[in-house]
C-alpha cells in the first residue's frame, strides 16, 4: 500500500522533507508499477533509481550532520550505510530472481523508511534548526 506524507514524516527542513517526498515517490510508484501487465522495464528502472537515490539522500544529511557537529552523526550514518546494503542485495536478488522479491523489497522499505524517519531523522531536526536550516 502506497504511503502518504503527513506532517509526521516531516523533519522541519524543506531541502530533506523535499528529498524524503521523493523517496516516497519511489516506493510509491514501485506500489503503481506494481499492478501493471507490462512492468519489467520500468521496475527495473525504479529499482536502480531507489539505490541511487537514497545514496544521494543519505549524501545530503550526512553532509549537515559533519557541518553542524550532529552529536549521533555516527549511530545515523552507520544506519544509512545498513540500509545502502540491504537495497544493495535486494536489487541484486531482483536482478537474478525477478519479481518475486518485490513484496519483501517494499515491505522491508516501508517499515525501515516510515520508522527512520519517525524516529531517527526527527533527532536532527534540532540541530539543524538550530543552524538556521528549515
Amino acid at each position: 500500500m502506497p504511503i502518504l506524507w503527513s506532517d509526521d514524516l516531516s523533519v522541519n527542513v524543506k531541502e530533506i522533507d523535499d528529498q524524503h517526498w521523493t523517496f516516497l515517490g519511489i516506493l510509491n510508484g514501485l506500489y503503481d508499477v506494481l499492478r501493471q501487465p507490462e512492468r519489467e522495464i520500468e521496475l527495473t528502472g525504479l529499482v536502480h533509481q531507489l539505490e541511487s537515490y537514497a545514496a544521494f539522500h543519505f549524501a545530503t544529511e550526512e553532509r549537515y550532520f559533519d557541518k553542524f557537529d550532529y552529536p549521533w552523526a555516527d549511530e545515523h550514518k552507520e544506519e544509512h550505510r545498513e540500509l545502502l546494503t540491504k537495497i544493495l542485495k535486494l536489487k541484486n536478488r531482483y536482478e537474478s530472481e525477478g519479481e518475486a522479491i518485490l513484496p519483501e523489497l517494499l515491505d522491508f522499505l516501508e517499515n525501515w523508511l516510515t520508522d527512520h524517519l519517525a524516529t531517527q531523522d526527527k533527532k536532527y531536526t534540532k540541530c539543524l534548526n538550530d543552524h538556521g536550516l528549515f
